[in-house]
């Protein structure tokens, strides 16, 4: 599903990111809130999250590093227990950052 990632705010981002997240996990759409954990809630594990940035690489067109992703995170998230802070809000934010680079 290959898009232009200049049309890719607001709601139209939120849709493509929930929508990407619940194929990866194949959770229904209705369980990926903006609340939900990806880890604790949804059952995301570390491969997971590779498919997903695999995912919106497609979707915007253009690379999306795996290392900007753990940039992002260390920069966002406090220490802790990831499972719990990744939420779909997380990653909806950093995809928001990656559509407009």
């Amino acid at each position: 599903m290959p898009g232009d990632p200049t049309v890719l705010t607001g709601g139209a981002l939120d849709a493509l990111v929930r929508q990407i997240i619940a194929d990866v996990l194949v959770v229904s759409l209705e369980r990926v809130r903006p609340e939900a954990a990806m880890g604790a809630d949804l059952g995301a594990e570390s491969i997971d999250y590779l498919d997903l940035l695999f995912r919106l690489e497609e979707a915007f067109g253009k690379p999306v590093q795996p290392s900007r992703w753990t940039d992002f995170l260390r920069r966002r998230l406090p220490a802790g227990n990831f499972g719990t802070s990744i939420t779909v809000a997380v990653v909806r934010e950093f995809a928001e950052q990656e559509a407009g680079t």
